[in-house]
């Protein structure tokens, strides 16, 4: 993701090794890898550094302020790119994903707590999540989740 502002003045990388040659927003704790797959391999490419940060609201505003392309979650950018503070990038290739895992003691199956906990956020996220559906399903401005600044 970039804002527009940034690709108007670098230009809209349309391949891999275009965006490694942009200003990357990182996050710090974490190697500076970015990993795409495609049919039976993966591809890792590392863009240069504009800033590396330890928080993922600061790289999506930073991507926003026009600092970078920054590679985050869609739930962090949703509002962002229905508002059109940021665009997409498509280079033809999709990004490693990441999985959120909820744990509990392997000895006992999961307490009613964790059941209700994994019921609520599939009732408030949907499926698909609201912020990988179309925008036009997407909730208003005003339904932000209370985590969401």
């Amino acid at each position: 993701m970039a804002s527009p502002e940034y690709l108007a003045a670098h230009g809209t990388p349309g391949s891999l090794a275009e965006i490694e040659s942009h200003c990357g927003i990182l996050y710090a704790n974490r190697n500076a890898d970015w990993r795409f797959g495609s049919p039976g391999n993966w591809t890792v490419i590392r863009p240069r550094a504009a800033l590396r940060v330890n928080n993922g609201v600061v790289m999506r505003d930073t991507a926003v302020a026009g600092l970078g392309i920054s590679l985050l979650p869609t739930f962090f950018v949703h509002y962002q790119l229905v508002d059109g503070a940021l665009t997409r990038i498509d280079i033809g290739v999709e990004a490693e994903g990441a999985e959120l895992f909820i744990a509990y003691p392997r000895e006992r199956s999961a307490s009613a707590k964790v059941l209700a906990l994994i019921e609520s956020l599939r009732r408030s996220f949907g499926d698909p999540p609201y912020w990988d559906r179309a925008s036009d399903q997407s909730p208003s401005r005003n339904t932000r989740p209370p985590f969401e600044a």
